[in-house]
């Protein structure tokens, strides 16, 4: 018995040693402690989407990153399967854009960065390059083991190809391609060459992409959706050609075909970032040729947002002249929005045409009675065309036009205010809004008027509804962005208040993203006491998991659990593959993660028997 506390006690300290030790190394080289001394950042983290890691030179584990965060010479930086990094190089206006799945050694030596992509495809605009305090910015190159491109003065695609080769396309600007027999080449505007094992490959059909521009956006208005133009030249006369597009490099598929000896075709993108490339072939189905994959964003754009006057308004003046408020919400990336407004409804004579970048109100003073006409558009940060609203119209009425009936009784005036959260709402089945207001008369208030409408429509062809109550569910017919604005009325149909317009996106409820096996990265491998402990990231809004266990691409196991945990007994010694995915509480799946290969030794921690006593009889 004292041997076994013995043999307790002495395993006890060799355990607690050995996290103490690491523990210590750990922390000791740790990033936050880790000094660079005067070591100038040679970058630093900018836009951050999903989980993206970095690895100093001096460790060896990686670690999150976070915006604002400085990169120093020999760290390396790599993106998740939906993560993408820009990164912004020091004293200069140059930076890089890092897709999915890549990964890239950034490194400083004899005056110039050097890039090392390991995996994946970046995009680099060095072209605008600005100059650092000693007059001249450090040159940037692309460094491989078959050669290196400087791309110091160009914007540039760049992909890991088959093998260690690297696809190089120049957007803009020229970049010297040089390999490492000593041969070079020089790439300008639209030219695209690989860098391989074999040497220098360029593009030999002379494809030339006219339009879109590769890796520049495409903005249009959200309420009138249009086919985008592709042009080309290049191809045989005689090919077929095709457009391939998906949401990655490894998952495009044929989407739209040109017609034969066309050299253009229109297809209609939704909204969001693609991948895409021509393909042409013979009228067999043999390829002939192929473009590079390029990445486009189809942006949505909206005109602003008015929220006063509304479409049609009355607004009783109190003295011949009357200064009118309006006041809109602009969208996202709005660089600036324009106010015109007319006496006229041919629009022949403008009264106003101001600009604002930032003023989100403007009063114009001093109008009479009489009927306006005005319009609000939105200039973006990436277009010099303007995005044009819809004309609408108001009334201004001197006091002494007003109906006699109207003042017959005293009109107590209503405060009406929505308190519907501005954010999204979600729908499961059919598309719908769900509104809710108070006022502070309510006792005054008889009924309500609500008029609900998309943001394309004329509001001065919606039918109002009436609701006794402060609330109103209302079905629609697609998912968009709707305005809604709401009048108080008194039992005699007069208007006590009225709301400010509210816009209000509807869209289906989005599935749950896939949870992830922790930890999130390397095998996952079983305990020596044959148990399997597997842990995933637990999901908002999850119901319950699903657990699927595969060999050789054979499901072997499917169990729910309700919580972020198990252990998985009886599994014999091998290599497996598990999967893991969360339900909502309306029963949908989430997206499932990707396969993580568990291990099970075929070794056993459990002692064998010892036989103490043989009795033979």
């Amino acid at each position: 018995m004292k041997k076994q506390w013995l043999r307790l006690f002495v395993a006890a300290l060799c355990s607690s040693s050995v996290f103490a030790g690491t523990y210590y190394w750990y922390t000791s080289t740790d990033l936050s402690k880790y000094s660079h001394g005067n070591e100038k950042p040679l970058a630093y983290v900018g836009k951050v989407v999903d989980d993206i890691q970095r690895r100093p030179a001096a460790r060896l584990l990686w670690q999150l990153v976070n915006t604002g965060e400085p990169l120093y010479n020999g760290e390396a930086v790599r993106t998740s399967e939906r993560g993408e990094v820009r990164i912004q190089f020091t004293d200069s206006d140059r930076y890089l854009d890092l897709e999915p799945e890549s990964l890239i050694v950034i490194k400083k030596s004899e005056g110039e960065i050097a890039l090392d992509l390991m995996e994946g495809s970046l995009f680099v605009n060095a072209k605008a390059g600005s100059t650092e305090q000693d007059g001249k910015a450090p040159g940037l190159v692309l460094s491989s083991a078959n050669g290196k491109v400087d791309l110091s003065n160009a914007s540039a695609s760049l992909s890991k190809g088959r093998g260690n080769a690297v696809d190089v396309q120049v957007l803009e600007g020229k970049a010297s391609i040089q390999g490492k027999d000593g041969q070079s080449k020089e790439l300008t505007t639209g030219s695209f060459g690989a860098l391989g094992a074999a040497g220098l490959e360029f593009n030999k059909n002379n494809l030339k992409i006219i339009t879109p521009l590769p890796h520049k956006p495409i903005a249009m208005d959200a309420e009138n959706v249009k086919d985008i133009p592709f042009q080309w030249t290049g191809f045989p006369t005689n090919s077929e050609v095709s457009l391939w597009v998906g949401p990655t490099r490894k998952e495009m598929q044929a989407y739209a075909k040109a017609l034969p000896g066309k050299s253009e075709l229109a297809a209609k993108l939704p909204f969001g970032k693609h991948y895409w490339k021509l393909v042409a072939t013979t009228p067999q189905g043999q390829v002939i040729g192929e473009s590079p994959v390029y990445r486009t964003e189809v942006l949505a754009r909206y005109a602003p947002t008015v929220v006063f006057p509304t479409a049609d308004a009355e607004i009783p003046a109190s003295s011949n002249s009357f200064d009118m408020s309006f006041k809109w919400e602009k969208g996202d990336d709005t660089r600036s929005v324009t106010l015109e407004v007319w006496t006229d409804p041919t629009l022949k004579t403008k009264l106003l045409s101001k600009s604002f970048s930032s003023e989100d109100a403007y009063t114009l003073p001093a109008l009479k009675g009489g009927t306006y006409y005005w319009r609000m558009s939105s200039y973006y940060v990436d277009s010099d065309k303007p995005l044009l609203g819809k004309i609408q119209k108001f009334s201004v009425k001197p006091v002494e036009q007003v109906h006699v009936e109207a003042v017959k009784a005293p009109v107590v005036p209503v405060n009406v205010a929505f308190t519907t959260p501005n954010q999204p709402q979600y729908y499961l089945d059919k598309p719908q809004v769900a509104l809710t207001w108070n006022t502070d008369k309510s006792e005054s208030v008889a009924s309500y008027r609500v008029k609900l409408h998309e943001q394309s429509e004329d509001p001065s062809y919606v039918n109002p509804v009436d609701v006794k109550d402060n609330k109103l569910t209302a079905p629609v017919s697609k998912p968009g962005r709707y305005i809604a604005s709401i009048e108080a009325l008194d039992k005699e149909g007069q208007v006590l208040g009225t709301t400010t317009s509210q816009p209000v996106d509807v869209a289906p409820l989005p599935i749950l993203r896939a949870p992830g096996f922790l930890p999130a990265e390397g095998s996952l491998q079983a305990g020596t006491d044959g148990r399997s402990m597997l842990e995933w990231t637990a999901i908002d809004g999850a119901k319950e998991y699903w657990l699927v266990v595969r060999k050789n691409g054979k499901e072997l196991k499917r169990s729910k659990y309700n919580g972020t945990s198990t252990a998985l007994r009886n599994l014999l010694p091998g290599d497996y593959d598990v999967e893991i995915s969360a339900v909502d509480s309306y029963g949908r799946m989430s997206e499932t993660s990707a396969p993580r290969k568990l291990l099970v030794p075929d070794k056993s921690g459990v002692r064998a028997p010892t036989l103490k006593k043989i009795k033979v009889n």
